[in-house]
């Protein structure tokens, strides 16, 4: 019997009083339960300590690891418990990749492996044509989609198809859920 594999993208917030030792050690548990549930990763970034964008569990800071990795769903729920029971992580975000995000996941990494003329020749075809995907971590992107008070810009103001304003709208709330753009306009705290 063969299990529907898929791709899948994990993006969690770690709490900051960690040692480097203990975040090492939760990014090592995660990546073992996936590997024992049958998951095989493709990649993990850490993008380490930052600001978050507002205050989750009374913390100002947290530490961001971003994982993909191809598995079966069956795999999802048992992640999700140890991400909840965990009280190291303050927030989580498992998305199932469609394939405009698994073509950008491959771009990306084809042009990290240093192979430098397919990455020129994907920077001009991206310039030149219009985004396929709209990645909820390029917050530079999505704050174009934002007033000042933090709400997102009207279709008829952007000037943008539907289809697309609903996937704007949608990473907008994906970055918002991991903090890395807050919810009402940017204030000095």
């Amino acid at each position: 019997m063969t299990m529907n594999r898929k791709m899948y993208e994990l993006t969690y917030i770690l709490t900051s009083v960690l040692t480097s030792e203990q975040t090492a050690e939760v990014v090592v548990r995660v990546n073992e339960i996936i590997e024992s549930a049958g998951g095989s990763i493709s990649e993990v970034e850490e993008w380490g300590a930052r600001k978050l964008a507002y205050p989750v569990d009374k913390k100002k800071n947290g530490y961001y690891v971003n994982l993909y990795f191809e598995g079966p769903g069956t795999l999802i729920p048992r992640i999700e418990r140890a991400l909840t029971i965990d009280d190291n992580v303050l927030r989580s975000l498992i998305l199932a990749m469609d394939k405009s995000m698994v073509a950008h996941f491959h771009t990306r990494t084809a042009g990290r492996q240093g192979v430098a003329e397919n990455q020129g020749n994907a920077e001009t075809t991206t310039a030149g044509s219009p985004r396929r995907y709209i990645d909820y971590k390029d917050t530079d992107y999505l704050r174009r989609f934002v007033n000042e008070q933090g709400k997102m810009l009207p279709r008829r103001v952007l000037d943008v198809p539907a289809k697309k304003q609903r996937a704007i709208a949608r990473a907008i709330k994906r970055a918002r859920h991991l903090a890395l753009m807050p919810y009402v306009a940017d204030s000095v705290r």
